[in-house]
């Protein structure tokens, strides 16, 4: 038994100001073929559980493209592109397969479709037709639409955030194809989507309120004995028809069902799915206050608004200037990405100074940029890295020519890419700068890097600024999401 694979994934934020063509969405990966094998086997992610299950199971895989990334919305040509070379290797090895197993992300959208996922597995079904079995793995912050399921055998979502369980995802999709194919099962797929957007502050699911939320999913699921049963937090920072929170259960019977009781429960706890973060003067504050009390360690400061795992540009500065007026010894931000700065701390070369503006050059939301005089270049790197962080280990990172520069006590890492944000002590080893020698580090993401920060800071203090993918809902001029949706109409009202 042969099936098809691969990964056609984007996060999308409409907010941004600039577009997303192909370089830019590739710019974390592009692999074709047998070199998928060679990049993903034995990794915590969709495509690493894929493979394992299929090697389980004694399935042969025939692998197609893969890429994965966030950013800002698409070009027609990129969607185009992508999909079209999956498609390509859809139509020339037709007859061969008996499945198609996709890892997708839930959030995609571009200037042609509003639904990336229901776009690509259109485009697949034109070559296969509406009988072949395919199964999807998504991404927790999904926008999950009716057309998704209708177009599917399956729709698979990782639980935890940060994602350290999207291999589970992969190898369930996988193993349930598996066993469709073999007549063993045939599940079907419901949707509930929610009249809600939840806070992105308070999705790490490893603590509380979250936890509750999800392990109430995991018992359901269990105690039903569905195949699967997700809670997709949705993805707040783009304006399509499909935001907010939604339920997907798979099961042999009584889906509808299933996902109707789930998404009642969760809603009936709306209240606690709202949280608040103070701007970045307050936040350094507090991380004074952390770092001087009993304990070892070092203190996180995390900017969320500015998180390129969010699809921001990563080039803000708001969190950064109040670093640098602050002049904090001991302090260290990883990272900031702004190519010009990057280039020319490399011609400098190291011991060398560089003088210029830095970020705030892509949303002007995000900050001024900050006139650099003199920074002095301490290292240099060719951006050139591997995962160590749970969520992503093993698998390769490029942020492209890397400077840390010095500004009076503060040192700053300045990348080319901004490759979904800091998830680990990567880009800052790549600089030679060790992260235990350091009292405050600053960064920017929203719950990822807690994968690997999590057990090692003495405190993580967040901060949200103005910026792109602020959690502050108030901030964005939707125009296309479903009204009336809670928190923004307070007076929303929900019945399955």
């Amino acid at each position: 038994m042969k099936i098809l694979f691969g990964m056609v994934g984007h996060e999308s934020s409409t907010f941004a100001s600039d577009i997303g063509d192909f370089k830019r969405w590739a710019d974390a990966g592009w692999s074709v073929g047998e070199e998928i094998f060679g990049k993903f086997r034995n990794t915590p992610s969709d495509l690493g559980g894929m493979i394992k299950a299929a090697e389980e199971y004694g399935v042969q895989l025939i692998p197609a493209v893969a890429v994965m990334n966030a950013g800002p919305k698409l070009t027609k040509e990129a969607v185009e592109y992508v999909t079209g070379e999956f498609t390509r290797v859809a139509e020339e090895r037709k007859g061969e397969y008996a499945g198609i197993c996709l890892s997708l992300h839930g959030a995609g959208c571009a200037e042609n479709t509003d639904d990336l996922e229901a776009y690509t597995l259109e485009k697949v079904r034109e070559v296969v037709g509406p009988d072949m079995p395919i199964t999807v793995s998504l991404d927790l912050h999904g926008n999950i639409t009716p057309e998704m399921v209708g177009l599917s055998n399956g729709l698979f979502g990782c639980k935890q955030y940060p994602h350290v369980d999207m291999a589970d995802a992969g190898y369930l999709a996988m193993k349930t194809l598996v066993r469709i194919l073999r007549g063993e099962a045939s599940p079907q797929t419901a949707v509930v989507q929610l009249p809600l957007m939840v806070d992105s502050l308070i999705g790490n699911t490893f603590s509380e309120p979250m936890k509750s939320f999800t392990d109430y999913v995991a018992d359901y699921a269990a105690k039903h004995g569905l195949i699967d049963a997700a809670f997709f937090h949705g993805y707040n920072f783009t304006d399509v028809p499909s935001v907010g929170a939604s339920v997907v259960v798979v099961a042999e019977q009584g889906a509808k069902e299933a996902a109707a009781e789930i998404a009642g429960h969760i809603w009936d706890m709306r209240e606690q799915l709202k949280g608040e973060c103070p701007m970045p003067d307050v936040a350094v504050d507090s991380a004074l206050d952390a770092l001087h009390k009993p304990g070892t360690g070092y203190v996180v400061i995390v900017e969320v608004s500015d998180n390129p795992g969010s699809g921001a540009p990563g080039n803000g500065t708001h969190l950064l200037r109040e670093i640098l007026n602050r002049n904090l010894a001991k302090t260290i931000f990883g990272f900031i990405s702004d190519p010009e700065i990057a280039l020319l701390a490399h011609k400098a070369g190291v011991g060398g100074v560089v003088s210029g503006l830095l970020g705030g050059k892509i949303d002007k939301i995000s900050g001024d940029p900050i006139e650099l005089h003199n920074a002095r270049v301490c290292a240099l790197s060719d951006g050139n890295a591997t995962f160590v962080s749970p969520m992503m280990e093993g698998l390769p990172v490029c942020y492209g020519k890397t400077a840390r520069l010095r500004v009076g006590n503060v040192e700053i890492i300045v990348t080319e890419f901004p490759d979904g944000g800091t998830m680990d002590d990567r880009p800052f080893l790549i600089t030679g700068a060790d992260v235990t020698q350091y009292d405050m580090i600053g960064l920017k993401g929203l719950n990822h890097f807690r994968a690997f920060f999590q057990s090692r800071a003495k405190a993580i203090v967040a901060t949200d600024p103005p910026g792109s993918a602020t959690c502050n809902l108030g901030h964005y001029n939707y125009q296309k999401i479903r009204r009336p949706i809670y928190p923004i109409d307070v007076g929303t009202t929900f019945s399955v």
